[in-house]
């Protein structure tokens, strides 16, 4: 993935594009699984739970706000 992002971001993106993201997506929070997945990563890193189904637009949103205030 990795591989990816740099591609893009090098050969791709333009200048007044946002850096890119990646997205793990997973049935189980395996810790062993995100230590390697994320290895050598910048620290601008989230991790939380998969969901089957999208929440709709204001729980989504209720659910990013809080996210956000534990990270402060």
């Amino acid at each position: 993935m990795n591989m990816y992002l740099g591609y893009f971001a090098i050969e791709k993106n333009m200048p007044d594009d946002n850096p890119s993201i990646e997205i793990i997506l997973s049935k189980n929070k395996d810790e062993l699984l995100i230590k390697y997945a994320t290895y050598g990563m910048d620290s601008n890193l989230f991790v939380s739970k998969y969901e089957l189904y999208l929440p709709n637009r204001k729980e989504l949103e209720r659910l990013v706000d809080n996210i956000l205030k534990e990270k402060i």
